[in-house]
């Protein structure tokens, strides 16, 4: 007998004579093992085929092999061969020798081939390939065969293509059918109408305690204690046959024990993990532009075809422009620039594309002039009072799944930097949008709608696939790990390795079985610190190296990966180096960001730069969950560590190891190394996690071969109500614990603009804005009148009537109405206004002349407006107008009065700039 193919992990084919392999099928069917006999009446890939060596080198002489255009990739060596190779020779070596199927399939997966098809009779090999990229941890594929046994018919190949198109593989539809067939068929302008009516599980389903009774919890407790004794008394053992029980629980308790504490353990990692998914959203209803935008762009526009045919496409869809110019230098300017438009205009939002400038900044690898612009168009917004939401667009800075590669990391820190900004300055964030490569007929009606939606979604990317939302899902490790039998091995890089987590790892990777491991530190190699970890590490008999390397050049990390006979090769890294800046976003400069990111970013980057495609076990960041949904002062390490998460998935797509973890807090390490700082945490319902816990999450994760996970212990009854306090979160918003939270309080996250905060929300928004929060509350209420939960089934331009409304219809809606704004509104204001666009506007008019009335707090005021300059009053041309209000006020008889004449003159003269303004608005000085 011979193995003739290995199809995959657990699939081979053995040939040779009958006798031997009946001999064979026996012992396999009694030891369990699935056999199965091919019906063939040769034993091909065995020594058999040498019989007719000579026959076939006859039969195939004339063949005359070419060069192929498509690579090809051979069975018999397992890689890729030149096609004008394939000559007699080789096609006998091909039914000689084994079929190396399976190191094909791992070498196409290695180049990065995401999509394979079996095209045959029947789909024998699709359970290989499906096993072997399983094995290889290359994340999502797309495997499927074309015919099967007795459906062989041009029906079922075409179903097979079918599937290939529905998971985003292209087919060349058009070839198939023929060019006369009528082919494309526009799909309806509308969305696909679905609802989901399955009750959402949450979370403690495979918690094995979740409804166990005390009776329950003492048996396990014995169980995972491996208290025998216990046990015998828990399920009533008659005594009189004592040692027969404990006999034959002796053997299968230890199995039990473990089983119980690997899945008590499971379940607590479960609870703890997220990942970022991507929700495709409805297409927003049609309609006009609902005001002007202010379009900043950076000074390589007019050489930049997307940025040129994006606003192109913006303005030929209706939408009113004022383009203006911006880089890091003239910040000033606009401040300016926006005062100065914002006068003269009102402005719906402003939409930055100067992150699409992707000149990088020389010696920073990661930080480009688009980011250092933005950044600094962020704080100059932040310091106009009062002005319309931001909008940053990116391109290829996510990646919505694996047939959309994530293209350009270095823009994902405008993401991280989003998230921060978004939750610092709620009323002058607008969201983050990300472009494809490609800019078609498609993409400007889309990032169209998103600008004058009502969705409230403020993270989105835009595919010509459609519109897609960013949302945090929960992430439970597999079934069965797909790296189970992982262990470290040779040398680790443990970047950070003597402090922190990283501490922690190098000592998780000593004892789990590391030969050796190669540590930087950022500072005295020879502190106190370092020789006591170096001295803890070798107790557990583990090889140490200390390096003082530079990371943040690339000269440091080259010097550091280089090979040393001193110790093994290197087959794993876990980058946990770190570098903590807690600021606001208005206080971060190009510097700032620059100093962490050399640091986490520049350095992640010159080892995936150096390593290359080099074949590691693992490759591991740690990343932080200030980078997947934010954090208040978080606005540095978001930015960071999203462009950790983002190399991860890049470097995924290419076939590499790679796994970010984006660690929550801590317990003792970092912002929790202050016991005030954790009591804090878990009031805002973030609770620190034990480092024996985050370890643990660090091994799951290694062995599931995730990409991008989030480790987190989040109460969410406390976090949700505080994270979106002042802003609604979409991210958060497909999280069943999260739906149950706004459920039970009466409100979910995206109606939080109709609840009793209404007044205050349009007395702090522009006319735009209060257009936007009022159209959304019309077509919300409007649909829960009609019974629909699809916001798509009211058009802002559509008659109530053509919608279905009738007396009773309008009645309910303006009673809701009515109750949501906190005022009275006429029986007819239905049919009076007939759209949701007319009854937003006469809801407007009315709510916000009515709160113009004069509530002002005097002494606020005041103190406001005594803190401004006295030249911003003169840039403003309001001085003149200030002082002669002050001087005609009839205040002679009240305290504080100004003296008339001479007396006048002379307090004038003796008053500095700020006396000058305190006059000016009707203070005096004790």
């Amino acid at each position: 007998m011979e193995i003739a193919a290995v199809n995959g992990p657990g699939s081979v084919v053995v040939a040779g004579d009958q006798q031997a392999l009946d001999g064979l099928v026996g012992v396999c069917e009694g030891e369990g093992v699935r056999v199965r006999r091919i019906p063939v009446d040769y034993a091909s890939h065995t020594v058999r085929v040498e019989e007719i060596e000579e026959e076939l080198g006859s039969v195939l002489a004339g063949i005359a092999p070419g060069a192929g255009r498509v690579p090809f990739y051979s069975t018999v060596t397992g890689a890729p061969v030149d096609a004008a190779t394939l000559d007699a020779g080789y096609w006998y070596r091909n039914l000689r020798h084994t079929v190396r199927f399976e190191e094909a399939t791992r070498a196409l997966a290695a180049a990065g081939h995401r999509v394979f098809v079996e095209v045959s009779s029947h789909p024998v090999l699709v359970p290989g390939v499906e096993e072997t990229v399983e094995a290889c941890g290359v994340g999502p594929v797309v495997v499927t065969g074309t015919l099967r046994r007795n459906e062989d018919g041009p029906g079922r190949f075409v179903e097979a293509l079918a599937r290939l198109h529905v998971q985003g593989v292209g087919v060349d539809w058009a070839a198939l059918l023929g060019r006369g067939s009528g082919w494309p068929v526009d799909l309806p302008t509308y969305a696909f109408q679905r609802r989901r009516f399955w009750l959402e599980s949450g979370r403690g389903a495979e918690d094995p305690t979740a409804d166990s009774d005390e009776v329950d919890a003492r048996f396990w407790d014995a169980v995972e204690r491996e208290d025998l004794g216990s046990l015998a008394k828990i399920v009533g053992f008659d005594p009189d046959n004592r040692d027969e029980f404990l006999k034959a629980m002796t053997s299968t308790l230890g199995t039990l024990s473990t089983w119980r504490r690997g899945r008590t353990e499971k379940s607590m990692h479960n609870r703890l993990r997220y990942r970022v998914a991507w929700a495709p959203l409805p297409p927003v209803a049609d309609g006009a532009s609902t005001g002007s935008w202010l379009v900043v762009v950076p000074p390589t526009a007019d050489d930049d075809d997307r940025i040129v045919g994006m606003v192109g496409r913006l303005e030929g869809l209706g939408m009113r422009t004022r383009i203006v110019e911006f880089t890091e230098a003239n910040s000033a300017d606009y401040v300016d620039t926006m005062r100065r438009a914002t006068a003269e205009e009102e402005f719906t939002g402003v939409l930055s594309l100067v992150a699409l400038d992707p000149r990088k900044r020389p010696g920073f690898p990661v930080l480009t002039e688009g980011t250092a612009a933005t950044l600094a168009l962020v704080r100059a917004h932040g310091e106009i009072a009062v002005g319309p939401p931001l909008w940053c667009v990116t391109s290829g800075a996510v990646s919505i799944g694996p047939t959309d590669p994530l293209r350009a990391p270095e823009q994902a820190v405008i993401w991280g930097l989003g998230h921060a900004a978004a939750l610092e300055h709620p009323d002058r964030w607008g969201g983050l949008v990300d472009l494809p490569e490609v800019i078609d007929a498609r993409t400007g009606p889309a990032l169209f709608g998103v600008l004058n939606g009502p969705s409230g979604e403020d993270q989105i990317a835009v595919r010509s696939a459609g519109v897609f939302g960013r949302r945090l899902s929960e992430s439970p490790l597999r079934t069965e790990p797909t790296r189970r039998d992982w262990r470290p091995r040779g040398t680790v890089l443990v970047t950070g390795g003597t402090t922190g987590l990283g501490r922690h790892a190098a000592r998780w990777l000593a004892e789990a079985g590391a030969e050796h491991l190669l540590l930087t530190v950022d500072g005295d190699p020879q502190a106190t610190h370092v020789h006591d970890c170096v001295a803890e590490l070798t107790e557990l008999g583990v090889g140490v190296t200390v390096s003082a390397a530079d990371i943040s050049s690339r000269a440091g990390v080259a010097e550091l990966l280089a090979e040393s006979p001193s110790r093994p090769a290197l087959t794993a890294v876990v980058h946990a180096a770190d570098f903590a800046r807690i600021m606001p976003v208005g206080d971060i400069d190009a510097d700032a960001l620059r100093e962490v990111l050399s640091v986490k970013a520049d350095s992640a980057l010159y080892l995936d730069e150096l390593l290359g495609d080099r074949p590691l076990d693992s490759f591991v960041v740690f990343s932080s969950a200030a980078g997947v949904w934010g954090g208040g002062g978080q606005g540095v390490a978001g930015a960071v560590n999203a462009f950790l998460d983002a190399l991860v998935e890049q470097r995924r797509a290419r076939g590499l190891s790679s796994t970010s973890l984006a660690w929550g807090v801590i317990e003792g390490l970092g912002v929790a190394a202050d016991p005030e700082v954790q009591q804090l945490l878990r009031r805002r319902g973030v609770t620190p996690m034990a480092s024996e816990v985050a370890v643990g999450a660090l091994s799951a994760a290694i062995q599931s071969d995730d990409g991008v996970v989030a480790v987190a212990d989040i109460d969410w009854s406390t976090f949700v109500p505080a994270f979106t306090s002042s802003r609604p979160s979409p991210l958060l918003s497909d999280l069943p614990e999260v739906r149950r939270i706004t459920e039970a309080a009466g409100s979910a996250p995206e109606q939080a603009e109709t609840d009793a905060g209404l007044a205050n929300q349009l007395a702090g928004a522009n006319e735009a804005e209060q257009t936007r929060i009022l159209l959304k509350l019309v077509r919300e209420q409007a649909a829960a009148a009609l019974g629909q939960t699809d916001l798509e089934q009211v058009k802002p331009r559509q008659a109530f009537q053509e919608m279905g409304f009738d007396s009773l219809a309008a009645v309910t809606l303006r009673n809701a109405l009515a109750a949501a704004v906190g005022a009275s509104l006429p029986a007819t204001a239905i049919f009076d206004y007939p759209t949701p666009a007319a009854l937003v506007d006469y809801l407007r008019d009315e709510l916000v002349a009515d709160q113009m009335v004069d509530e002002v707090d005097e002494a606020e005021l005041r103190r406001v407006l005594a803190a401004v300059p006295l030249s911003r009053f003169q840039e403003a041309g309001v001085l003149d107008a200030l002082w002669s209000m002050a001087r005609s006020e009839p205040a002679a008889s009240e305290p504080g009065a100004v003296p008339e004449g001479t007396e006048e003159i002379e307090l004038i003269d003796a008053m500095d700039v700020d006396d000058l303004v305190q006059r000016a608005l009707g203070r005096t000085q004790p």
